[in-house]
């Protein structure tokens, strides 16, 4: 009986990771879509800066739902959620946030909230870049501790032929 259950809930499991990864497909599909169309238009109108602007920032979100999809898709494959996309998904969106937080502190972007003051904008950054080093840092142990593991999984007859 336990066995039964425990294949049902991972059937279920496995149902829920890909309904999850259709809604964002389509979620990242129809997002780039309107970026696109808004992008174009406010590039249409004159509004360069902040047309920039808002495809860096919608670009960047975008990529971060199809590493998430990615990520979803991978665990789906492999039955193991990996660690390096999670991570990479941190860094996208920790760029993504200084990107967005210096075009409003240059002022190029005023409709976009710059109610911070400058002072605490530059905090924000500073502890923002701190992030993007700890979590790239963190992605290099984790690539490091992959070749570790790959390699000490050789025999030595296989080491000795490279």
């Amino acid at each position: 009986m336990e066995q039964k259950s425990l294949f049902w809930a991972e059937r279920a499991e496995r149902g829920i990771y890909w309904t999850v990864g259709i809604v964002l497909i389509l979620t990242a599909a129809i997002y780039l879509v309107f970026t696109v169309w808004e992008g174009f238009s406010l590039y249409m109108a004159g509004h360069f800066a902040s047309a920039t602007i808002k495809l860096f920032d919608r670009s960047l979100l975008t990529l971060m739902i199809a590493q998430i999809v990615y990520t979803t898709l991978n665990f789906l494959k492999v039955g193991v959620l990996q660690v390096e996309p999670v991570l990479v998904v941190g860094i996208i969106a920790v760029v993504r946030r200084i990107l967005v937080l210096t075009a409003v502190v240059s002022g190029t972007a005023k409709e976009m909230g710059a109610s911070m003051s400058f002072r605490e904008s530059m905090i924000e950054l500073g502890l923002l870049s701190l992030t993007v080093l700890v979590l790239a840092v963190s992605v290099y142990l984790v690539r490091k501790n992959t070749v570790i593991e790959t390699s000490q999984e050789k025999t030595p007859a296989d080491i000795s032929k490279t």
